[in-house]
């Protein structure tokens, strides 16, 4: 983290080396989603800076640590949240979601490690969740969705095909949804072939338990 002198207030510098931004264009279409996102539960990006080797993107500090990282803490030791802590997320991120529909971004990659919670608070259900990692999003109403993109876990059916809308990101969250309150995935299996599978047919047990 690094600090603001004058406000002593602390932010996130991230360090991208030029060298290592494969795709330039799919680079700059995040910067220019996350400079123009202005959500409650999005991860803020306030400035950029650039050197010759590389660029400096200064963000807004989550100090919480990734949901993914909570979940599997919670499933480890069988202590799930409750619906009502789970309620009390969901509408965390379905809020940021729908935001970014309705200014025709879908984020394509909706999954809990790219969910941070906000501060280092011990009582979870009383802490903010930011959406982070905007890198495979996409404006939809220019542009259309077709490249089979997104975590194998979370990709929906639709995306498979190479023909789908911003609604693949409702599958994801039900996904995310269906992991929180169980600590379990609903498409899982051993091999890729099978999860997919499985995603296809739409086959998943609701009695697993942890």
């Amino acid at each position: 983290s690094i600090q603001n002198l004058k406000t002593s207030r602390y932010y996130a510098c991230k360090k991208v080396s030029k060298i290592n931004i494969l795709n330039y264009d799919r680079f700059k279409s995040e910067i220019s989603i996350m400079l123009k996102a202005d959500h409650p539960n999005i991860v803020k990006l306030y400035e950029i800076y650039e050197s010759n080797k590389s660029l400096y993107l200064i963000m807004e500090l989550c100090r919480g640590g990734p949901l993914f990282q909570k979940i599997t803490e919670r499933a480890q030791e069988k202590n799930m949240y409750s619906e009502k802590d789970v309620a009390h997320f969901f509408t965390q991120i379905m809020s940021a979601i729908e935001y970014c529909h309705i200014k025709g971004i879908c984020h394509r990659d909706l999954k809990p490690e790219n969910i941070l919670f906000l501060n280092e608070e011990e009582n979870e259900e009383k802490n903010s969740l930011k959406i982070i990692n905007f890198i495979f999003s996409k404006h939809f109403k220019i542009n259309k969705l077709s490249s089979k993109i997104g975590s194998i876990y979370y990709i929906s059916p639709e995306v498979l095909t190479k023909s789908y809308t911003e609604k693949c990101d409702i599958w994801s969250a039900g996904v995310l949804l269906f992991l929180l309150l169980s600590g379990t995935l609903p498409f899982n299996d051993k091999e890729d072939n099978e999860i997919l599978g499985k995603i296809k047919a739409c086959t998943y047990d609701m009695n697993n338990k942890i």
